[in-house]
């Protein structure tokens, strides 16, 4: 043990002796930063340059995302950054008039949530090397998260509660409670930390009431509440109840209509008549006839 110990503190030495930075806890050797989204960091990469060497040391600036994506961001040529990576560009320098010698620190403008990840700091110098890695955690305001509930409030149904904050610095942790009756969450619910989301399942009367969303971010706590309304009760007459089918009704005969009737009584009227008429001109014959065999019996 005593002898790793040792190794360790004989290899610190050797490190420092190259003629790079060494100051321990100083910015020099800072590896964590936050800094707020808009504003600017200074991502410190000090060091010193071995005697005899006059020349701007080799090397580069490297970014690393949070998906392990590694880009170069620049190579130190000189004291002017010349870089072809577009999320930085225009908006990174050197906070020191001579980089080369000594300060090869870089400003970042007008910080992003984008920018957060890891930096790397990649210097030579003949058979020296510099290698320092920091992380950048860029912070946002959490905004005030929005309630919402997702369903129909019928009984036996799936209802989702959501809870939504749209910015805060990642990662974001939700979590519901119940404000109202036991303050107990029901049994049958299910919640999703990441996603904000609140799951109830065969909705029932115990499960109404008013709830509270929770959301953290790295730096602050938001709330929202929502009132989940007592569900109604589920429908009991069928779809084909609902949408019965009213049987055709059969066309009536023109003979029952009002106007069928009126025919029917002029027709029988007009026979009544024509009966009537034929009886009146047989009993004027008939008339005519008696009397002429009375004259000629006469005769």
């Amino acid at each position: 043990m005593m002898t790793s110990v040792l190794w360790y503190l004989v290899s610190v030495l050797a490190f420092c002796t190259t003629g790079l930075v060494c100051a321990f806890g100083t910015s020099a050797n800072k590896t964590s930063y936050y800094a707020h989204k808009g504003s600017s960091v200074i991502l410190h990469c000090k060091y010193t340059r071995p005697s005899g060497f006059l020349k701007c040391p080799a090397g580069s600036w490297e970014f690393v995302s949070p998906k392990k994506d590694r880009k170069v961001i620049f190579k130190m040529e000189s004291s002017q950054i010349k870089t072809d990576y577009n999320p930085l560009k225009d908006r990174i320098s050197f906070p020191s008039p001579n980089p080369c010698d000594g300060d090869a620190s870089i400003r970042i403008n007008g910080l992003r949530m984008s920018d957060t990840g890891k930096y790397v700091c990649n210097l030579e110098f003949k058979s020296q090397h510099l290698l320092k890695t920091m992380t950048l955690t860029v912070t946002e305001e959490l905004s005030t998260p929005v309630c919402a509930v997702q369903g129909k409030l019928v009984a036996g149904n799936v209802v989702t509660l959501q809870c939504t904050s749209s910015q805060g610095t990642p990662p974001l942790k939700y979590s519901w409670t119940k404000t109202s009756g036991n303050q107990m969450l029901p049994s049958n619910t299910n919640g999703d930390t990441s996603g904000g989301t609140l799951l109830v399942n065969r909705l029932s009367e115990d499960d109404c009431g008013s709830y509270r969303c929770t959301v953290e971010s790295l730096d602050d706590t938001k709330h929202c509440e929502i009132l989940l309304e007592c569900p109604h009760p589920p429908s009991t007459t069928s779809d084909a109840t609902k949408h019965k089918e009213v049987p055709p009704k059969c066309p009536r005969s023109p003979l029952a209509t009002s106007d069928g009737n009126q025919v029917i009584i002029a027709v029988a009227a007009t026979i009544v008549v024509l009966l009537l008429a034929i009886v009146l001109v047989l009993t004027v014959i008939w008339v005519l006839r008696k009397r002429n065999r009375g004259e000629l019996a006469i005769n």
